[in-house]
């Protein structure tokens, strides 16, 4: 484990004492961050929007995110994530244990 001196105090991950900071992620906010991620509003959600709210949630490799998530949430392999998918990307995100403070 990185040293707490190397640990970025803002990000929504951070460790300190051990423990993380802040308060868990719920289904409701993950799926607003998404949703407000859908930039051109089409109901799909691409690379690069997965990696930009990856980002935003406090992902310290939002781009390697992203790509697993797209591997684990887009059933059909169209390289999207679609309404029909949508719920499988939440609970993939979930179970990484995102935070907010």
């Amino acid at each position: 484990m990185a040293s707490s001196k190397s640990v970025d105090k803002a990000c929504p991950r951070a460790v300190r004492n051990g423990k993380h900071a802040g308060i868990a992620a719920t289904e409701d906010q993950v799926k607003g961050i998404f949703n407000r991620y859908d930039t051109n509003k089409d109901g799909f959600l691409r690379k690069q929007e997965l990696r930009h709210a990856f980002a935003s949630l406090g992902s310290r490799m939002p781009r390697l995110r992203a790509l697993l998530a797209l591997h684990h949430a887009d059933v059909n392999g169209d390289g999207y994530i679609d309404q029909s998918e949508f719920n499988n990307l939440v609970t993939y995100t979930l179970k990484r244990g995102y935070k907010f403070k």
